[in-house]
């Protein structure tokens, strides 16, 4: 994967070129189809996504119509934290290519290099933030 590219994600901004590329390396790039579910709330949530081309709803069955991410953005961070279900449905708007990196890699890769934790957390955190402040 192009290092500009990952540089534009969130989530990998603060890390060096050599740390994107360390955190991406067992990662899968997924594409999906305009109108294709990418998670489903609800579903185990065992996975980030990292938006990489193209832009996703997110939807709550109670709540409707959550946010609108593109490319650079990021979701499915509560995989990493907790062992919950989705909390939303995300949906491909156009054609999506996004990196999935499994949780159990997040933390396989953290623990093996705990440099990088620290800057990754606090974007995770802020965005928790964020999230909670637009509610």
């Amino acid at each position: 994967m192009d290092d500009d590219q990952l540089g534009r994600i969130a989530i990998l901004a603060p890390l060096s070129k050599r740390d994107r590329q360390r955190f991406v390396r067992d990662g899968i790039v997924l594409t999906f189809a305009p109108g294709e579910a990418v998670v489903r709330e609800g579903d185990p949530a065992t996975r980030l996504y990292l938006i990489v081309k193209g832009s996703v709803r997110v939807e709550q069955a109670a709540a409707g119509e959550l946010a609108t991410l593109g490319e650079g953005n990021f979701f499915g961070e509560l995989a990493l934290l907790e062992r919950h279900g989705r909390s939303a449905t995300v949906t491909a708007i156009d054609e999506v290519e996004c990196i999935a990196v499994s949780a159990w890699e997040f933390r396989s890769t953290l623990q093996e290099h705990p440099e990088i934790a620290l800057p990754m957390m606090d974007e995770l955190i802020a965005r928790l933030h964020r999230t909670e402040h637009e509610a």
